[in-house]
């Protein structure tokens, strides 16, 4: 299909019928007629080629990638704030996973609060890199009280964790974040450690993840 040129109609010249077929040929693979969706975006896939690049989901972002056909995609950036609304006995000398059931906010659902309440999970989409951390406060009835977090990838790379201790009745407060490389499926949990007796986490320890 032939297409038009600035050249090919002179001042004055008799527009015909192959210039005007021409001028539409150019309009047809142009911007106008490749988008079909609010917010999709045109792309070049080589010389003088031209694509749709479809509009991503809400809070992504336009990434450059050679991989793909336009060079371009769109990336999500999942992130997760849950906290656990009640307080916590916690168990003796050995490492439990605590439960999140209230979430602050959860982009891409990383938190599910049934079946894994203590996990923030890497949905599809979400590979990256990863900042997370965790607050919490807990005290001891009697005596000093030491108790310890941790957050663990895939219930086995310790990514992070620290210890703190209190007098009797005093809350002490514990406070850890790292960052790691994350990928789809890995998921991440918070758990506590204490060889103290009558220690108890207090209500609303937070848990959050973000991808960087």
């Amino acid at each position: 299909m032939a297409y038009s040129d600035p050249g090919d109609l002179a001042s004055g010249a008799v527009i015909t019928e192959a210039w005007v077929d021409a001028v539409r040929a150019d309009l047809l693979v142009s911007a106008p007629a490749v988008v079909t969706t609010k917010g999709d975006l045109v792309a070049a896939t080589g010389a003088n080629v031209i694509a749709r690049l479809a509009v991503g989901l809400d809070a992504s972002s336009l990434v450059a990638d050679s991989g793909e056909a336009t060079g371009l995609r769109w990336q999500i950036h999942p992130a997760a704030h849950v906290t656990k609304s009640d307080a916590t006995t916690l168990d003796l000398t050995t490492w439990t996973s605590i439960p999140f059931d209230t979430e602050t906010a959860d982009d891409h659902t990383m938190h599910e609060g049934v079946t894994n309440p203590s996990r923030l999970t890497v949905p599809t989409g979400g590979d990256g890199w990863y900042t997370f951390g965790f607050f919490g406060n807990a005290t001891r009835a009697g005596a000093v009280g030491i108790w310890r977090v941790r957050i663990l990838l895939g219930g086995a790379t310790v990514l992070a964790q620290g210890e703190v201790s209190g007098a009797s009745g005093v809350a002490s407060f514990l406070t850890i974040s790292g960052g790691y490389k994350l990928a789809a499926t890995n998921y991440i949990e918070a758990q506590y450690y204490t060889a103290d007796a009558s220690m108890t986490l207090a209500a609303d320890p937070a848990f959050w993840a973000i991808r960087r």
